[in-house]
């Protein structure tokens, strides 16, 4: 991973283990086996696997939930091995006395915006919008299919409320996955506005997402699960 890359991925981290700790810890305050101090460590520990699971590939959480036995018995035999003694629990780490400095690939050749737009065409590969964006219908499509008014469909598209893609060089069509009971899924307008880019946006809601283990945004809208595919969003897009 590039630096950026790793720096976003430990902030993501960061974040998954922050909320799983905060719900764990007001759950087991309830609980008269914890301690005050237990709870706050518990519910560490508790997002620290948390955070390190939510990335794995599906396969690799397969695995563990066919192993949680011996994975359970591994992290009690971890925390167990922690002790007041002055070497206890402490892992050896061999450190090099030298490392080897490297200067990385650098960006390579610079090139002018011509040469770079000439390259990138080169390189695009020409798609029908409902190859990457799904179903999609016009205006007249969804008053008549769905009983959406012309006025109410303008009203959400000015408020950032509705995905609406450019097909063409002047119509707009509207991806029909974004609709729930005659209206766009809550949420999308929260994406939208981190988004200046609308087929960016739909791109990513409508996209797998590893931060939501696979699930595609929209469909975790869809169930009103709106709070987590924000969290995701800004993580992804509220440094850029």
């Amino acid at each position: 991973m590039a630096g950026s890359e790793v720096r976003l991925h430990r902030a993501r981290q960061a974040r998954v283990a922050d909320r799983v700790a905060a719900k764990v810890a007001d759950v087991l305050k309830a609980d008269a086996t914890f301690e005050s101090g237990s709870v706050a460590l518990s519910a560490s520990i508790a997002g620290a696997a948390a955070a390190a699971i939510v990335d794995l590939p599906v396969s690799v959480r397969r695995e563990l939930s066919k192993r949680q036995g011996e994975l359970a018995r591994r992290i009690r035999g971890l925390v167990e091995t922690f002790s007041d003694a002055p070497a206890g629990g402490k892992i050896a780490l061999e450190i090099p006395k030298a490392v080897e400095p490297s200067g990385g690939e650098g960006l390579g050749k610079i090139v002018t915006a011509e040469e770079g737009q000439r390259l990138l065409g080169e390189l695009a590969v020409a798609r029908k919008l409902e190859d990457w964006a799904g179903p999609v219908a016009g205006a007249s499509e969804l008053q008549r299919d769905f009983g959406i008014a012309r006025s109410t469909l303008n009203r959400w598209q000015h408020a950032g409320e509705v995905i609406a893609l450019l097909k063409g060089t002047r119509k707009h069509v509207y991806p029909i996955e974004q609709f729930i009971d005659g209206r766009p899924a809550r949420g999308i307008a929260m994406v939208a506005a981190l988004v200046s880019n609308q087929r960016v946006a739909w791109l990513w809601l409508s996209q797998p997402n590893p931060m939501l283990g696979g699930r595609r945004p929209i469909d975790l809208l869809k169930q009103d699960r709106a709070d987590e595919v924000i969290d995701a969003a800004q993580t992804y897009f509220a440094a850029q």
